[in-house]
């Protein structure tokens, strides 16, 4: 099948050995680097925080493994809707390595995969953000601790701005386990303006949590 339908890379097309994404493109991926937001982890320059996290009271710190560009927004995609499980692996090992590195992300009691709402994930038959928390619980050693639930089906954020984001995902999220006194690390795809996230974040805190973390595959330049 591989001399007749020989494999190619998902983002450029050109043929390949085996895998989704040819090392031309791997190489072209950008890592985030300092000085970074100390709350999201977003490439700035010279400043303490970004323009997204000056009023934020509930997300302590955060990091991202990629900068979310070509052909890294592509090869997200695939993970999410085209059924790419593959490269999970690819994004959860550099997601491990950026925890098992950092400071703070490695104390972490659990981490908390964003949760999908039961009809987006019936649908999609996964939860691209638990794929990812199961390869870097694997690699850490760290438990994945399903402590949210979506209660409200949002629609997508892609075409909103930061207050309707913010308005979209708010009271989306309930506790669904204890939470008290621990640290925890958020764990999803894409961060944009962090609104997900940092919803995740307050109703974790309102619930006891001592600290709350954030880890991400990509996260939007400043």
């Amino acid at each position: 099948m591989n001399f007749i339908y020989p494999p190619v890379c998902i983002n450029c097309g050109n043929e390949i050995l085996e895998g989704l994404v040819c090392n031309d493109c791997l190489n072209l991926i950008i890592y985030p680097k300092p000085p970074l937001c100390p709350i999201c982890g977003r490439p700035i320059d010279k400043k303490k925080t970004c323009s997204y996290c000056r009023n934020e009271r509930h997300l302590d710190y955060g990091r991202a493994f990629s900068l979310y560009l070509p052909p890294v927004d592509k090869m997200i995609h695939h993970l999410k809707y085209s059924e790419k499980k593959k490269l999970a692996d690819f994004f959860g090992l550099g997601m491990a390595n950026v925890l098992s590195s950092d400071y703070y992300l490695k104390r972490a009691d659990g981490i908390v995969p964003v949760p999908l709402f039961w009809w987006k994930s019936l649908r999609r038959g996964y939860n691209q953000s638990s794929l990812l928390a199961d390869v870097i619980s694997k690699e850490c050693g760290i438990k994945v601790s399903p402590l949210l639930r979506r209660i409200k089906n949002t629609k997508t954020q892609t075409k909103l701005d930061q207050k309707e984001r913010r308005e979209n995902v708010h009271n989306a999220f309930i506790i669904n386990g204890d939470v008290k006194d621990k640290r925890v690390v958020i764990i999803d795809d894409v961060m944009t303006t962090g609104a997900t996230i940092k919803e995740c974040a307050r109703i974790l805190k309102e619930a006891g949590a001592k600290a709350v973390y954030s880890l991400v595959a990509a996260i939007t330049p400043a």
